[in-house]
C-alpha cells in the first residue's frame, strides 16, 4: 500500500478545510498538515497532495518555496483561487505551478474551488473534494 501525505497552505481557512475532506477520503492516519509543519522525511511518502492558494497568477510565497522541493514521485494538487472556475486562465494558473516542479513529478490530478462566498461556505465543495481523494486514491491503487 502507498503512503499518502497531504500538505496545505491556507489564507482563509479554504484550503484546509478542503484539505481536510481529502485527508478523510485517504487511508486512516493519513497525516494532514500545515506545510509549514510538512515532516523532514517528506519524499518518503509515495505521494503528496498539496494545496495552496493563487494571489493573481502565483501560487502563495509558502507553497511556492515547497514546490522546487518536491522529490515525490506521484503529486496531486488543490488550489483554491478567486475567479470562475470554467476559464481558460485556470490552465495558466495551474501551469504557473507545474512549471516550478522539478521533472520526473507526476501529477495525478488537480482539483480547484472557488473563493467566491457561495463556495466557501458550501458541504457541496467538500464533497467534491473527497471524491477527487477517492478517484486519486484509486487510480494509483491500482
Amino acid at each position: 500500500m502507498m503512503k499518502y501525505i497531504v500538505l496545505y497552505s491556507s489564507r482563509t481557512g479554504l484550503t484546509k478545510r478542503i484539505a481536510r475532506s481529502i485527508a478523510d477520503a485517504l487511508p486512516a492516519g493519513t497525516p494532514c498538515l500545515p506545510v509549514l509543519q510538512a515532516p523532514a522525511d517528506i519524499a518518503s511518502y509515495d505521494c503528496l497532495f498539496l494545496g495552496c492558494w493563487m494571489h493573481a497568477d502565483e501560487p502563495d510565497q509558502i507553497a511556492d518555496e515547497v514546490l522546487h522541493q518536491i522529490r515525490n514521485s506521484h503529486l496531486a494538487l488543490f488550489v483554491s483561487l478567486h475567479g470562475t472556475l470554467f476559464s481558460d486562465t485556470i490552465a495558466k494558473k495551474l501551469h504557473h505551478i507545474v512549471e516550478k516542479l522539478p521533472d520526473g513529478i507526476a501529477i495525478e490530478g488537480t482539483f480547484i474551488t472557488s473563493m467566491e462566498e457561495d463556495m466557501i461556505s458550501s458541504d457541496a465543495n467538500l464533497e467534491f473534494a473527497k471524491t477527487f481523494a477517492e478517484n486519486t486514491l484509486d487510480r494509483l491503487e491500482r
